[in-house]
């Protein structure tokens, strides 16, 4: 099985990820997290440059690495979930439809990048204002976290695609607790 964690900056995907993870074991269900982007990887690593403005890609080749990146890490995923994991993935190819459509590509032609790696069985998309993803992080890392108008049109994009596609919501600018409380319920009622 495989959940996404969902979200823009500072929404809270990696620390409800690894909580999810913890509430799943305490269950004695085994799990993995993945994060994309992968900085480890070569692609990742090239990512990481045109996020911090060492390289510049038109947005159809950024989100091209993006896709590549989780490509490179198929063989780990097929091998966790041939292993009965659960995979918690701290954003997956969702993202790329987000931003590839807020940077104006066609839906279709993102979605194509990802064809044929494994398909998520719940998505969860962790809605934050971005008034409290700007005060929970003052110090802006890449070119997509610094536009306040680009983090609009991301977070009101990724509502809209969570209504198309059927994502779960939850209210990321509540308390870390209120956010683990209703992330761990929707997992687990999917787990049922």
């Amino acid at each position: 099985m495989i959940i996404v964690i969902e979200g823009f900056d500072q929404a809270g995907k990696r620390t409800q990820s690894e909580l999810l993870a913890k509430a799943l074991r305490a269950k004695k269900l085994k799990c993995k997290i993945f994060s994309f982007p992968d900085y480890s990887t070569p692609l990742g690593k090239e990512i990481k440059y045109y996020l911090s403005g060492s390289r510049k890609f038109p947005p159809q080749v950024i989100h091209c690495l993006l896709a590549a990146n989780r490509w490179e890490k198929l063989k780990e995923i097929q091998e966790a979930l041939s292993k009965n994991y659960i995979l918690i993935m701290n954003r997956y190819y969702q993202s790329n439809l987000v931003y590839g459509k807020a940077n104006g590509l066609d839906l279709k032609w993102l979605s194509n990048l990802d064809a044929g790696l494994p398909k998520e069985d719940l998505v969860i998309l962790l809605d934050v204002r971005s008034k409290d993803s700007f005060t929970r992080k003052r110090t802006r890392r890449d070119k997509f976290e610094k536009n306040k108008q680009f983090a609009q049109k991301i977070i009101h994009t990724y509502r809209t695609l969570a209504k198309k596609f059927g994502w779960k919501i939850v209210n990321a600018s509540q308390t870390q607790k209120q956010v683990h409380k209703s992330v761990k319920e929707i997992a687990l009622r999917y787990l049922k």
